[in-house]
Formats: structure tokens, sequence, C-alpha cells
């Protein structure tokens, strides 16, 4: 017999449940809205009925409509007269609305999320299997769209940040990169390579290499340095940090959010160790997740579990002999990959952000 207090349990299960797919249903028409450009051309040209949208980005007005409708029943758009016939209803993106799904740039940018969990779910049957019988899914199966989701997802406060605040914090860094001979910078797992453009910025003495095994990421990242006007002093490789000569020395490496995707976290961290200059230091920003697992978790906790199933598991698996270390990378952890890597001296940074942990490592 169900006892009423069960039931309660159940019935609030649900309705979190509930919202939950509320939610999904939100950020996978997020998706589409970034995709087909419909937020850039209200927040561009304004208002628009359906048949105005539709014409103005090349899709099917019939789309078009269910997508404006939808949007203004959850709230994402407002409506000037739901009243009128479907057809002459002009539907607006807010202006505090579209700072989050226009501007890439913006510190509360989110459509990258969208993108990131599109891609995520189309990949999981390979997850599925992964899950069954070992092994991974390597990350150039996931596309293009998790490339950009991931480096837009860290640009608002790599370009506004990092040159700007984080790495001026740290005086002795901030004092040689600003020093001559030119600092020579390695940005380590580079991606789409806002962190060598965000330090070519902030210190134009600054000489950067970005390396990355991602082709599409590093060919995104030569585009967005010319973009920037920084490619005299930036410029990307797809190539193994390890292999390396250790002669290539570095007055500073970063890398952002790529420790815990490696399957081979130690071997990495030591070959970035061995590309030090005297006195040189590695920056890794990683996940600010818990220092121990503790159930029920909040919610970074709950978001960093997600990511990591479903994508940055799956990708450090593909690889084997791996770590497998996932997304939820809690600092303990870090230190025992950079102590076995041979760095002596590993320092949690007061850097405060609200999704990352940063690390500085120093031989």
């Amino acid at each position: 017999m169900v006892t009423s207090g069960e039931q309660a349990a159940t019935e609030a299960f649900v309705g979190r449940l509930f919202g939950a797919a509320v939610g999904a249903a939100d950020l996978l028409s997020i998706y589409v809205g970034d995709k087909l450009g419909y937020y850039k051309s209200m927040a561009e040209r304004g208002a628009a009925t359906s048949p105005e949208l539709a014409k103005r980005t090349k899709t099917h007005e019939r789309y078009a409509r269910e997508w404006l409708e939808h949007q203004a029943v959850t709230g994402i758009l407002t409506v000037d007269d739901a009243g009128l016939p479907a057809l002459e209803r002009k539907y607006s993106l807010p202006a505090a609305h579209a700072a989050a799904l226009v501007d890439p740039e913006n510190p509360f940018s989110f459509s990258p999320v969208g993108k990131f969990v599109v891609a995520s779910a189309a990949m999981l049957p390979k997850v599925l299997d992964a899950f069954r019988a070992g092994g991974g899914v390597p990350w150039s199966d996931y596309g293009p769209d998790v490339v950009q989701a991931q480096g837009d997802f860290n640009r608002p406060w790599i370009l506004h940040q990092l040159g700007a605040e984080f790495l001026p914090s740290i005086p002795d860094i901030h004092k040689r990169l600003q020093a001559n001979p030119p600092a020579r910078v390695a940005d380590i797992a580079c991606g789409v390579g806002w962190a060598g453009i965000a330090i070519a910025k902030a210190y134009p003495k600054a000489v950067v290499h970005g390396y990355d095994l991602d082709a599409l990421g590093i060919k995104a990242a030569k585009k967005n340095a010319a973009d920037k006007g920084v490619s005299d002093r930036v410029t990307f490789h797809v190539k193994d940090v390890a292999t390396l000569s250790p002669r290539q020395k570095y007055d500073l490496a970063i890398v952002i959010e790529a420790v815990h995707d490696l399957s081979q976290p130690v071997e990495v961290l030591a070959a970035i160790r061995r590309l030090l200059a005297p006195g040189g230091s590695l920056i890794v920003a990683d996940e600010r997740v818990a220092d121990a697992f503790a159930a029920p978790g909040g919610d970074i906790e709950r978001i960093m579990y997600g990511f990591s199933m479903f994508a940055c598991l799956p990708n450090g698996m593909a690889d084997q002999p791996s770590a497998g270390t996932g997304t939820v990378m809690r600092a303990g952890t870090l230190r025992t990959y950079a102590t076995e890597a041979g760095f002596k001296n590993v320092q949690v940074l007061p850097i405060e952000h609200m999704m990352l942990r940063f690390y500085r490592l120093s031989p």
C-alpha cells in the first residue's frame, strides 16, 4: 500500500522531472533559434511577424510561426497582441534576453549550452555502446557544434578577464609577460584559441603558440586570431604537445578546461613541465566542483556530471589506456596528477569564477 507520504514524494519527483522536460524544450528551441539566425535577425532588425521572420531568414513560415509561438509562451519572446490573427502577431526579443542569446562575448552568453546539449545528445547511441562495452567516443565525432560551443562557452570571461584581471593578479607572471625578451606562451589544448588571443591582446610583447589535436578547432582559432588582429604573434598548430622538443621553452603554459578530458593527464602534464623555461609556470583552469563527493549535490555538480556522462568521460575514454577522469575532477585529483607529473608546487589561485577553479603548477 502506498502511503500518503510516498505518494507526495512521487508527485514532487514527477514535478521535478516535468520541469526538466520544460527546460529541455527551451534549450532545444534556443538551439533552433541560434542556428537558423532567428535571434540574430530579431536583435538586429527588430520585431517580426512569422512571415517577416521566415522571409528574413529564408525559412518556412509555418515552422517559424510554431517557434515564435513557443518562444512567446515560454517567455523568451514577447508578443504585441496575442489576440491578433496568427500571421499578424508581431514578436520581439527583449534586450535582456538578446544579451544571453546573441552576443557571444557577453558575460551572460548562454546559447553555447544549447549547442553543447544537442551535440552531446546526438552521440547517445555511441555513448550507450561505450557504457556497455567500455571504450569511448572521440571528440571529432561530436562535430563542429560542440567545438564551437566549447569555445564560445569560455569566450566571454577569457576575452574580458584573463588578460585584464586574472593574469595581472599573479605579479611575477604579469611582470614577465610585459618584459623583454618577449615572453613565450603555450596555449595547450587551445580549442578555438581564445586564451592565446586574449593573452596576446593584453600583452603586446608576448608570443603565443597554440596546440590542439582537433583540426576543426585549429582552423577556427586561426580565423579568430586574424579577426582579432593578433595573427602576427599568435600561431596555432595541430600537434600533440608530447611531441614538442624540450628545447622549445615557454615562460608560461596554460590549459583551460582540458585536463579532465585527457586520457593520460599525467603524461601530458609531464610533457608540459619539460617545456617550461626556468621560473616558468603552468596555469590550469578546470571545474570548480566540490572537494569531495556528496549526494545530493548542488546545481554545479549536477550539470558537471551531466557534461561528463555524455561528452567528457566518453571523450577521455576514447584513447586507451585512460585515466577516466571525467568532468568532475576534484582539486585533490589534479594535485595527484601534477605531483606524479613532477610538479613540486601546486597552488589553488585566489581567482573567483563561478564555474572554474584556477591552479598554478610550478616545477
